[in-house]
């Protein structure tokens, strides 16, 4: 567990801006979603306002950054094949995933994902 720490602080240090790193403000949730499945994420937001996220799913840990949302909040996958989407208001969340490619569809793996 102290590599996906190390690896999620990496990965926050080079998404947040320097200056903002001595306020990092780190909130952990477990999330239950259809099916019995529990997602963990965690939440880096720096003082900045600027923020990224990591969740571990079918172990496997993907890091996400915030990106502009008409309403609630979503992170998007950094890297990787195809791009994850975090979308969530209050403590209700949804997780996506779309294939590399602008013009795959979206595929929902999780919803009705309530937050602990």
């Amino acid at each position: 567990m102290q590599i996906a720490r190390t690896a999620v602080y990496a990965i926050v240090v080079s998404m947040c801006g320097t200056a903002a790193l001595a306020e990092i403000d780190i909130l952990s949730v477990t999330f239950s979603c259809e099916n019995n499945t529990r997602v963990p994420v965690s939440y880096f937001n720096a003082s900045d306002g600027s923020g990224a996220a990591a969740m571990l799913l079918e172990d496997q840990l993907i890091a996400m950054k915030q990106v502009q949302s008409g309403s609630g909040i979503r992170y998007e996958s950094v890297g990787g094949a195809g791009t994850y989407m975090l979308r969530s208001k209050g403590w209700e969340a949804t997780i996506s995933h779309q294939a590399d490619g602008s013009t795959a569809p979206e595929r929902v793996l999780f919803r009705d994902c309530v937050g602990k």
